[in-house]
């Protein structure tokens, strides 16, 4: 899958046996104190380079946490192999990061794994709500996400540090919410610094959504000083003897004006507008 078309994760594609227990985290703990110094080495680099940490540095990530569950588990397959991804992956990292017992030093690697993996696959939002010069966090990242709701897809954003069980609660709160029916707060949800785990989604929706438009002359005369525009072109004409009517607007960068104020979203024939 090539980066300009990322694999957006589908909820229900990964399922993980949740009856047996968390792992050893004395066994994972030891394997840390043997790779400390490597991963540490990996983190100093990204850090260095405001980027992610390398393959190799997640990897070794990867193959430490694994010694807390058994060989046959998908962090230990790609700590050895390299092979596996976010979706495969995330569940059981995520057991760990919200496990009471973990050290500080493995959360933060946990959140450097996580990155690593969401970016890697072109489905984060990246780092704007994040400082660049600072270890990254999962609950800051918002990753895109494709939920089935009464049957119908839609593509939300959710923040990095959710599992699957997460997902399914959005999924029963956006069917309470109607939101197949809703294309305006489908366009909302899709927005890419629009998170869905915020706790209040229609409030924050009501706050910013300003209004559903048939075309570009529709918004902008609602949104925009086109008719103040209009007007004053009018004078010019008369002033300089033109016809108004040889006159014709382009509304291609006017628009491109009005998205630096508004978040537009065009579905279906129409746009629906938002505060930014």
């Amino acid at each position: 899958m090539s980066e300009l078309q990322p694999h957006i994760p589908r909820l229900g594609e990964i399922e993980l046996d949740r009856t047996g227990e968390l792992a050893d985290l004395r066994r994972m703990e030891v394997a840390q104190g043997r790779f400390l110094n490597r991963i540490t080495d990996g983190i100093t680099r990204a850090l260095t380079d405001e980027t992610e940490i390398d393959d190799g540095t997640a990897r070794c990530i990867a193959h430490v946490l694994g010694r807390a569950f058994d060989r046959s588990s998908a962090l230990a397959d790609f700590g050895r192999t390299g092979e596996g991804d976010y979706l495969t992956l995330r569940d059981e990292y995520l057991a760990l990061y919200t496990d009471a017992h973990i050290t500080a030093i493995t959360k933060e690697q946990i959140d450097w794994l996580g990155t690593y993996l969401v970016q890697r696959e072109n489905t984060g939002t990246g780092r704007q709500f994040m400082n660049e010069h600072l270890p990254p966090k999962l609950p800051l990242l918002l990753v895109r996400t494709r939920i089935r709701v009464d049957g119908d897809e839609f593509l939300v954003n959710i923040p990095a540090s959710w599992d699957s069980g997460e997902e399914d609660g959005l999924v029963d709160l956006l069917t309470d919410l109607h939101l197949p029916k809703d294309p305006a707060l489908q366009a909302f949800l899709a927005l890419p610094d629009v998170s869905a785990g915020v706790d209040n989604i229609m409030e924050s929706f009501h706050a910013t959504f300003v209004g559903t438009f048939k075309s570009d002359e529709e918004i902008l005369r609602a949104l925009s000083p086109l008719e103040d525009w209009e007007s004053s072109l009018a004078d010019w004409c008369i002033n300089q003897g033109v016809d108004f009517d040889a006159l014709e607007w382009s509304y291609a960068p006017l628009m491109d004006r009005l998205r630096g104020v508004y978040d537009v979203v065009e579905r279906n024939g129409v746009l629906h507008a938002f505060t930014n």
